[in-house]
This record gives structure tokens, sequence and C-alpha cells, in this order.
């Protein structure tokens, strides 16, 4: 996405979405809240490329991914 308000939304969305559902494994709102929209992608952008170099079982960090590649712009 181009546009940063609606990338942050949309990350800050599936982000909160996975932290709820695994709350030890994901930032917690609070601190996605306090990173600048640069440091928000950053986050995600890094969430992503461990989640691809070390795949995680489980439907939340499958479903996390594909999230995360679409908001960000990336392909499989």
């Amino acid at each position: 996405m181009d546009d940063i308000d609606q990338s942050r939304f949309a990350l800050m969305a599936v982000l909160t979405r996975a932290h709820e559902e695994r709350p030890h494994d994901y930032a917690d709102p609070q601190t996605l809240i306090t990173m600048s929209d640069d440091g928000l992608r950053s986050y995600a952008a890094g969430l992503l490329h461990s989640l691809e170099a070390a795949p995680r079982r489980g439907r939340v960090a499958t479903r996390l991914q594909k999230e995360l590649r679409l908001i960000l712009g990336e392909t499989p």
C-alpha cells in the first residue's frame, strides 16, 4: 500500500489480532502505537522475514504471514 494511513491501519489491525491470539509472540498494541510509521513498517517487514525464514506452524502465523505480505506488497 502506498498510502501510509491505510497501511498503518491495516498493519495495526492484523498485528493487534495476532497479539490477542498469541500475546507472547507478537507486540502489544500499546507498543505498536508508539512506533513511527517507518518503525511500524520495519517491524512488520522484519516479522514477515522471520516468518518466512523459519516458518511457524499454526493458523495465526500462517494468516499473519499472508496478511503482512499483502499489506507490504511483497510476493511469496
